[in-house]
């Protein structure tokens, strides 16, 4: 159970303090400090207002939920309890209610933070490289270089490969062992979504922005802010889209469609496609594509038609052997990457990172 901690600086009010944290769902811990486990710290001043800056300047930085409970309805005492650091201010009695809704605000944020940190713990768990079967030289190679990309959490990931090899699943290996793995993996497959609405969709519109635009939404950058965007098929992004990609890329910035200010993302962008990039930036030589105009590390993954590779799988997953095998499920390779990879300078040398 989550701790409430009451920093006790006057005895008024003593007795509602273990029926609101009761009803909010926390533990109620009385003390004059605050311990790190504290999920809330609440500081009780009320009749001694004069002392709150005092008290606030003990737990400065130390917890970012911090309310002070006073008796007197002045905004100027509210206004220096925040100076202080306190992110709310109740008189009570008449705030009571107020103060009842805050706490239960805080119960829920610290259940969804709880509930986040499990669901990442699992993913992670999920996607551990020694999950990945296969044993393959080839295979080896890909995850080797994928392991030296992990700990740079701004590098761009260009991943190659045939459809139904585990892209998506290297790319989820990339982002839930790397230092973005406690925010949002977003997928988006780039040839499912319509072209007309795939702007919108990953950069957000306006109100008002086309016909439809009843109110503002937040693109897939903006959702993925802090962790990482996967961007499945971009081979079959416009050179308009790519020219607006590209701006994120190197700008590391967005506008909504219909917006006319940007805004600052910090996002992992990892890509993959089937296609011969390297051909295709040939083919629009013209044109500078989100992939020439931009820094990218490269990683393939081989072929199943390979004899000589096992398919990418999933933990607790049936991973057939390559033609001409006996039937018999792949072992796991347990040998954690190491090997380097080269940094890539455009689409040519990133498609030629294939094994």
């Amino acid at each position: 159970m989550p701790q409430l901690a009451l920093l006790a600086a006057s005895d008024s009010f003593a007795a509602i303090w273990p029926g609101l944290a009761a009803a909010a769902g926390f533990e109620l811990v009385v003390g004059e400090r605050a311990s790190n486990e504290a999920a809330v710290v609440v500081l009780n001043a009320a009749g001694v207002e004069d002392q709150i800056a005092d008290r606030l300047e003990a737990v400065r930085g130390t917890h970012p939920e911090i309310a002070v409970v006073g008796a007197a309805a002045e905004h100027r005492i509210a206004i220096r309890a925040m100076r202080a650091g306190a992110r709310e201010y109740f008189a009570l009695p008449q705030d009571l209610a107020l103060l009842q809704g805050w706490l239960a605000q805080q119960a829920e944020r610290v259940r969804a933070a709880g509930a986040s940190a499990s669901f990442t713990t699992l993913e992670a768990s999920k996607y551990q490289f020694d999950g990945i079967l296969g044993e393959s030289p080839a295979l080896r190679e890909t995850l080797d270089r994928a392991a030296r990309i992990i700990p740079h959490g701004a590098v761009t990931v260009l991943i190659g490969g045939e459809t139904g090899t585990g892209k998506e699943l290297l790319a989820r290996a990339v982002h839930y062992n790397g230092p973005r793995k406690k925010a949002p993996f977003v997928d988006v497959n780039c040839a499912a979504i319509p072209e007309n609405l795939l702007e919108s969709e990953l950069f957000g519109h306006e109100k008002g922005a086309f016909t439809d635009a009843s109110a503002a939404k937040p693109g897939l950058f903006e959702v993925a802010n802090g962790g990482t965007i996967f961007l499945d098929e971009i081979g079959h992004l416009s050179l308009p889209l790519q020219g607006k990609l590209l701006r994120v890329l190197e700008q590391r910035e967005i506008r909504r469609v219909g917006g006319t200010t940007t805004m600052a993302v910090d996002v992992r962008v990892i890509a993959a496609t089937h296609v011969d990039l390297a051909e295709a930036s040939r083919r629009a030589s013209s044109a500078r594509t989100c992939t020439t105009g931009s820094t990218w590390w490269g990683c393939a993954c081989p072929p199943c038609a390979s004899a000589a590779r096992t398919c990418c799988c999933s933990p607790g997953a049936s991973c057939a052997a390559s033609p001409g095998n006996t039937g018999s499920p792949s072992r796991p390779c347990r040998r954690p990457p190491s090997a380097g990879c080269s940094r890539t300078r455009g689409a040519g040398t990133s498609a030629s990172c294939a094994t």
